[in-house]
């Protein structure tokens, strides 16, 4: 049984042996790959689908805390600082790999953490204010992660017709 199981790790690892082979000596190694530029199209798309994931988890709380009339504003504020951040961090990530000279990666992690810095501290004033107007039912909901309810269990299969 054990070996059965070994097997398919077996062939994963003798594919990527090639992965780990050291490139002969005189090799010209590109640091960006062909086809770059469909990467950053690509990265895009990406930025717009974490935007659309966040807009959908914020929603996803705001449904679990069951906010009173008097509470939702306080949350829309929240909400919307959240929001802020993803629109103060610029999409796609600026360069920090090593195709950047340091400088400039350097450079690039500093605007990129004080994007996020700028955001968040703004964000605490909405937090706080909201957390205040929790109950504390509402704050273990907002202090935890978003439980979704389980699907309901799938109707069992209803047997096909005998065929003719």
């Amino acid at each position: 049984m054990r070996a059965r199981s070994a097997l398919p790790i077996l062939a994963v690892l003798s594919f990527a042996t090639a992965a780990w082979a050291e490139a002969p000596a005189n090799t010209i190694m590109k640091v960006t790959p062909p086809g770059a530029q469909k990467e950053v199209g690509q990265a895009e798309l990406q930025c717009r689908m974490m935007y659309k994931m966040q807009l959908a988890n914020l929603g996803m709380l705001g449904g679990a805390l069951k906010l009173t009339p008097e509470q939702k504003p306080v949350f829309d504020a929240w909400r919307l600082s959240r929001l802020d951040l993803s629109k103060a961090t610029p999409c796609p990530a600026l360069p920090t790999g090593f195709e950047v000279p340091a400088p400039q990666r350097i450079q690039n992690q500093i605007t990129m953490l004080s994007a996020t810095l700028e955001s968040l501290r703004k964000e605490l004033a909405a937090a706080q204010a909201l957390y205040k107007a929790l109950t504390p039912e509402q704050r273990a909901i907002f202090d935890g992660p978003i439980k979704m309810s389980a699907p309901p269990p799938a109707a069992p299969p209803t047997q096909p017709p005998a065929s003719h």
